[in-house]
């Protein structure tokens, strides 16, 4: 059902469309956007908003915030967490992909997670 959702996600550094939240943020991550927003300037905005304590393990914070967070950093591969079932996750992608699924509780538009969402829109729309 996913595969057949519209396409009216417009990335918020070019104007590709997507059709999950999640597909969107994957391809900022990748950087292969033409704007150069990549994951470690996701995962600092990340770590900069005031609810980050709910999706973002404590102690991997600084790491995020550093922009140090990579794949050979010594912290966990997992510095992301549902707010409403503590999984953790490798990606902020993975973590709105998870919300976006409905696989708890958790919904994209509310919340912490509705409060991360609009707080990335603003510092990198």
């Amino acid at each position: 059902m996913m595969v057949h959702l519209p396409a009216d996600i417009e990335c918020w550094g070019c104007e590709r469309m997507f059709s999950t939240f999640s597909g969107m943020i994957i391809h900022l991550e990748r950087g292969s956007c033409p704007s150069g927003i990549n994951a470690k300037d996701l995962n600092k905005s990340a770590a900069m908003c005031y609810q980050w304590s709910h999706f973002i393990y404590d102690q991997y914070r600084i790491c995020l915030l550093s922009r140090e967070h990579d794949n050979s950093c010594s912290c966990t591969p997992y510095p992301f967490k549902c707010p409403d079932c503590d999984i953790g996750f490798p990606h902020l992608s993975a973590l709105f992909q998870h919300v976006g699924t409905r696989s708890c509780d958790q919904e994209l538009d509310k919340g912490a997670i509705g409060k991360l969402m609009h707080w990335l829109k603003n510092r990198h729309a």
